[in-house]
């Protein structure tokens, strides 16, 4: 018997292929259920309607990351601790969910309504991105951050230099042309020291 969890998993990945090609509006429960192997009413069971399903990809990806990794976050941490933390963290859910910066960018494209209510539903100064930047202000009062850096600007500056080379892989290793010697997995990891060394030596006193 299949284990629901790895049936709802094959569910999500086709759903987001079809989001993605088709968008939110464009996409049909119908064509993911064949991408996904199973019959429709089957497709319902699971997640019972196209906005619920559509919603669950932001929920599980995005909202599973924050949580877990904000509840990581204590008050006195150092920010060197913080900030390698959350790039591996963060990079690795999208190494392994190659397809979610092409998905939230059809999102975004149609508005981000979708991903805006859900994330608000945990924004607070305990989870989510408010807690990400109240742990930097309070950085600043601990004399780990320059003063004037703005939290706002350093959390969107480290959620995009995790994101694009997900983002534009395609063209990075055409533009750039790519080592054939270095793989996918070491460029990743090398990527991942490069954000650091660059976010946290802007940001030090």
């Amino acid at each position: 018997m299949v284990n629901p969890d790895v049936k709802e998993e094959i569910i999500l990945k086709a759903a987001m292929d079809v989001f993605i090609e088709k968008g939110r509006h464009g996409a049909r429960m119908q064509e993911i259920a064949d991408r996904a192997g199973i019959n429709k009413a089957l497709l319902h069971y699971y997640f019972r309607n196209k906005e619920n399903l559509y919603s669950q990809i932001f929920e599980r990806v995005f909202g599973n990351f924050i949580i877990n990794f904000t509840l990581k976050l204590e008050p006195a941490m150092d920010i060197r601790e913080a900030l390698q933390g959350f790039i591996h963290d963060f990079t690795g859910v999208l190494k392994h969910n190659e397809k979610i910066p092409l998905f939230m960018a059809r999102e975004l494209s149609e508005g981000g309504e979708t991903v805006a209510k859900i994330i608000s539903r945990f924004n607070s100064e305990d989870s989510g991105p408010q807690k990400l930047i109240r742990f930097f202000d309070e950085a600043k009062q601990r004399g780990q951050i320059r003063p004037n850096i703005d939290s706002v600007q350093l959390l969107l500056t480290l959620l995009g230099s995790c994101v694009y080379f997900f983002l534009a892989e395609p063209l990075i290793k055409v533009v750039l042309s790519w080592p054939e010697n270095v793989t996918r997995d070491q460029f990743v990891e090398d990527r991942k020291e490069a954000i650091f060394d660059v976010l946290y030596n802007g940001i030090k006193p």
